[in-house]
């Protein structure tokens, strides 16, 4: 594949991001045009990658002091003082299993430690499975540094971190990742 180009999202892309991450909403949350602005404008990391004029995927992922409020991201501010957390990545199924999601992290990669910023967090879904998720961030040098069990819609909302209080029919069970760039 060629011609392709990784940029800084602008406004102009907001309508097409919005409609790759309904394609995969299973994977991430909803999001309106609203809230990517939103979340635009308080990340440290927004960029699509380009195949030709198309945008094939997004990355946004945010910084360790975003204003951010997110239950992830707030595990992670009390494990980490400086990371990098990513929000979420979506690619076209188009665009899906051509290297396109290593090249947008490996971007990421090389931007986090121009800022001195060394652990690149993320999570991912274990409890229901997302093993697409867990095999691409173990290739890239992610590891398990926590769980915790999240309620799975708005209107439970128990954190919980006991097993035997847990139902996978109202909550999800999230592995906490992280790659460490130092050792890089």
């Amino acid at each position: 594949m060629s011609n392709i180009e990784i940029r800084d999202v602008g406004e102009q892309d907001f309508e097409r991001i919005v409609e790759l991450n309904l394609a995969e909403v299973a994977h991430t949350s909803t999001m309106s045009i609203m809230d990517l602005a939103r979340l635009d404008a308080i990340s440290a990391y927004h960029r699509v990658i380009m195949v030709g004029d198309i945008i094939a995927g997004f990355l946004l992922a945010m910084g360790p002091k975003s204003r951010y409020i997110n239950e992830n991201y707030a595990w992670f501010k009390v494990h980490y003082p400086s990371y990098m957390y990513i929000d979420r990545i979506v690619l076209d199924a188009e665009y899906q299993g051509k290297q396109l999601g290593q090249l947008l992290y490996r971007d990421l990669f090389s931007w986090a430690q121009e800022q001195n910023v060394n652990h690149v967090v993320c999570e991912y879904n274990v409890i229901p499975p997302n093993l697409p998720s867990a095999k691409f961030h173990q290739r890239l040098g992610f590891n398990e540094v926590g769980f915790q069990w999240l309620p799975l819609s708005k209107n439970c909302t128990a954190i919980l971190t006991a097993d035997e209080e847990i139902n996978v029919k109202t909550h999800k069970k999230v592995s906490m990742q992280c790659c460490d760039l130092s050792h890089r």
